[in-house]
This record gives C-alpha cells, sequence and structure tokens, in this order.
C-alpha cells in the first residue's frame, strides 16, 4: 500500500479569518477552515519544513491543493508553491491539483511543461471540478457549466502535453493551431477528484486515476469504485483508484482527537461528518483503518493533515514514517 499527502494551501490571514466561513459551512458547500499562524512569510516557511519532512519520512508522494478569490485567507497556488518545494523534496514524486473552470487550457498545460522539466517526472496533475460559489461568481462562471469544462480540460491538456497542434471551439475555450513547449519527457498522469454520478464516471472513462471525496463513507466509496471501474474498463484507461482521508497521529487515540475535535466542531470541510471518515488515533489505529480501505479496494491513499499546528503537523507525519508506513507497505 502506497501513502501519499496533500499539503494545507490556506491559512488564515488574521486572527478572525477562521470565522468567515460559517456563511459557506451552513450552504453546505464544499470549503475549508483557514488554519495556523496568519503570517504568510511563516507559513511558507512553514510549508518548506513540511516539504521536507515528509520527504524524508518516506511518504510516496506529495501535492499540493488549488483556490481563488479568496479575500478572507491566505491561499498559497499551486505552481509557484510546488516549484518552490521541488528545492526541499529531492527525488519525491509531485502533484498538484486544479479547478478546472478557473483555469485556460494552454497557460495549464505550458505551467506543467515547465514544471515537468525541474521536478521527478511523471508529474501529476489533478483536475476537479470546483464547489466554492464565490469563486464561480468572482469569475463570472456559471456553476452549471463546470463538469463539461472540466472534461474539455482533460482532453485539451493531454494533447497539448503530447506535443500535439491543436483547435478547438466551444463556449468555453477557444484555441486555434496552439503547440506549447516544453514538453515532459515521460507522459503526464491526469488524475480526475471526483465526488459523485456523472464525474465519477468521467474520472473513469477519461482520467488516468480517481481520486475520491475526503468524506465519502465506506459505503459510498464501494459504489462509486464499481462505477470508477466499469467506466475505465469500457474506455480502456487504467484502474487507478486513489482514496483521499483526512489525517492526524498522535500518541494514543485519545490525544488525537483532542487535537481535532475542535476544528470539527468548527464546521471543518463544510459538508459531510468528516470525522466519520477521517484517519484519526495513534499508530496502530490508523493503520486498521488502512488495511480496511485496502479491503475496500484502495492500495493507493493520499492524506492531508486536520489541524493547523505546525508541531503537531511535524509530530504526525514522523510518527506516520516510523509506524505507519512499515506496517502498510505490504498490504
Amino acid at each position: 500500500m502506497r501513502l501519499g499527502t496533500s499539503l494545507r494551501f490556506k491559512f488564515a490571514s488574521s486572527p478572525e479569518s477562521m470565522t468567515k466561513y460559517h456563511e459557506k459551512v451552513a450552504r453546505g458547500e464544499f470549503t475549508d477552515i483557514p488554519l495556523g499562524e496568519p503570517d504568510a512569510r511563516l507559513q511558507a516557511a512553514q510549508l518548506l519544513e513540511i516539504g521536507a519532512l515528509v520527504a524524508e519520512a518516506g511518504l510516496d508522494f506529495l501535492m499540493v491543493g488549488d483556490g481563488h478569490a479568496s479575500a478572507d485567507a491566505n491561499i498559497f497556488a499551486p505552481v509557484p508553491t510546488l516549484a518552490r518545494l521541488q528545492a526541499v523534496t529531492g527525488d519525491l514524486p509531485l502533484g498538484l491539483l486544479h479547478l478546472a473552470p478557473f483555469h485556460h487550457p494552454v497557460i495549464a498545460a505550458e505551467q506543467i511543461g515547465t514544471l515537468a522539466a525541474f521536478a521527478p517526472e511523471p508529474l501529476t496533475l489533478v483536475l476537479g471540478n470546483g464547489d466554492d460559489s464565490t469563486q464561480f461568481r468572482g469569475f463570472g462562471i456559471s456553476k452549471a457549466s463546470r463538469g463539461r469544462r472540466t472534461e474539455e480540460q482533460i482532453t485539451l491538456i493531454r494533447r497539448l502535453l503530447a506535443g500535439e497542434e491543436v483547435t478547438h471551439e466551444s463556449p468555453y475555450f477557444s484555441v486555434h493551431g496552439v503547440r506549447i513547449n516544453p514538453i515532459p519527457r515521460v507522459p503526464t498522469p491526469i488524475w480526475v477528484a471526483a465526488t459523485r454520478g456523472a464525474a465519477v464516471e468521467r474520472a473513469g472513462r477519461l482520467g488516468d486515476g480517481w481520486e475520491t471525496s475526503p468524506l465519502a463513507p465506506p459505503d459510498a466509496l464501494v459504489e462509486q469504485l464499481g462505477v470508477y471501474t466499469r467506466a475505465a474498463q469500457a474506455a480502456g484507461r487504467p484502474v487507478n483508484p486513489i482514496l483521499r482521508r483526512d489525517i492526524h497521529v498522535a500518541a494514543t487515540d485519545e490525544a488525537a482527537w483532542e487535537a481535532v475535535d475542535p476544528i470539527f466542531a468548527a464546521g471543518y470541510r463544510g459538508v459531510g461528518s468528516a470525522a466519520d471518515t477521517a484517519l484519526v488515533g495513534s499508530a496502530a489505529t490508523v493503520i486498521e483503518r488502512l488495511k480496511f480501505y485496502r479491503g475496500l479496494g484502495f492500495d493507493f491513499v493520499l492524506v492531508r493533515h486536520i489541524v493547523g499546528d505546525h508541531r503537531l503537523i511535524l509530530d504526525s507525519i514522523r510518527r506516520i514514517g516510523d509506524e505507519v508506513l512499515p506496517a502498510i507497505r505490504s498490504l
């Protein structure tokens, strides 16, 4: 079993910034609570320390997320963040998430091609639909168009990264006789982040991997895995499910829950019951949960830390490297 991590990329911009997200939580949208010290330069330095420790601890993958139009939190853009992290992560495989509706496929492909020239290859691109209504309003984009925009991005970016000359005309993207350089020496895997129905089917039909919702309960995961697998096999694409889970590993179950309970109570992730699906507890408890998910058919797990306290994140990563990884390698 492999285990990678997605780093936090949304941080507090002021002591009051955490409270700004209650409206989104009330709407039931997939949002996030900005945590951590409200100093952008300190946040950046801590990201570098976390990235270096992830590589040292022996995790299999590191990913940086995406967000836009934030007035109430520091959001670290994925391309420059990942570019800087490469200086401390060595040969660790890397990836980045793009919320597809907010990116132009030509610029996205050029950025990926450039990053791939510096990063260990293959560099992975994850494409998601996005969910925050504030972002769609800010960009003047209809939220109803997000699925179609994502589908076109997958197709166009893959063709551009393969070195093709691309012409495409749609209500969303207009591209005429465009080629890009540099192109990656190794093909760029494109994973599709999908949480339900048509999006999961799209991941199987068009993607090189499917990234689940971190909040999906086991029964939903089993159903979605079936939808994804059938679509991938019908399209002749690889079956590569990636389980997303939130995590915090401490010395004891009690210590772990003491750290995360206030964050869940404040509305962490905005929707669902994250406490029911998160990997929280001692190393032994987390190992047992990972064994359970391996039994469901997932051999690649991508985790993100719930807490914003830098010291607690570092301690959890060390426990993952020292205790969790050796126990799951043979699963």
